[in-house]
């Protein structure tokens, strides 16, 4: 299945933009999440691990889109 990428999130018009890096990282961690996930259980510790950096890294690109 294909998933969409979270740079399209980045297209708001009006919003402040999501730095690259930020950006890049989160892609490269959903890429990891994904190929984990795929090879191992979803209650797994690496899987639980990325999901978790994964969305320590979304809210940091939300708390940018909304200026804070």
């Amino acid at each position: 299945m294909v998933y969409p990428s979270f740079k399209s999130f980045n297209r708001t018009p009006g919003r402040p933009k999501v730095s690259g890096e930020l950006m890049d990282m989160i892609e490269h961690l959903r890429s990891e999440l994904m190929n984990a996930a795929e090879r191992e259980d979803f209650n797994s510790v690496t899987v639980v691990e990325l999901s978790q950096r994964l969305d320590q890294y979304i809210v940091m690109a939300q708390n940018q889109m909304l200026g804070r």
